[in-house]
């Protein structure tokens, strides 16, 4: 199949794919342009894309971090409030940590985890609110 570099570069232009991408997806399309780039586009979920890619293990890390930590203050038993605050000092969520520890559960066990974690990440990073965990003795953690 013979197509030119100008065509290639339109389907890379569209899509976003490497020269290799769009070289294959135009010899599995017949040289037809517009094929190709509904081939390469069908082919990429939102969670496939590439760019994405990058997103989501940012916030797999980021999130595992912020676990990991929830974690360790728990098992010290000196923790017992999860609160999210917003910019100004006024509590938003405030809920026990046993409360905290279902909702992961049950967000863990209904798939829903994902969809709590990009949410939660909005709140943090999006809305500039603060998780923080308060101790028995009234001290504060800010994650």
């Amino acid at each position: 199949m013979n197509f030119s570099i100008t065509e290639v570069d339109q389907v890379i232009a569209r899509t976003g794919c490497s020269y290799q991408e769009a070289k294959d997806a135009l010899v599995k399309a017949d040289g037809d342009v517009v094929d190709a780039i509904i081939l390469l586009e069908s082919r990429r979920s939102v969670f496939g894309d590439s760019r994405f890619k990058g997103f989501a293990e940012e916030t797999e890390r980021t999130a595992d971090t912020v676990v990991t930590r929830i974690k360790e203050i728990i098992e010290e038993g000196n923790a017992s409030r999860f609160v999210i605050r917003d910019n100004y000092g006024k509590d938003i969520v405030s809920v026990s940590l046993n409360t905290t520890a279902a909702i992961g559960g049950i967000a863990l066990i209904a798939g829903a985890a994902p969809l709590v974690v990009i949410s939660s990440l909005v709140a943090r990073y999006g809305m500039n609110y603060r998780f923080v965990i308060v101790k028995k003795d009234g001290s504060e953690i800010v994650l």
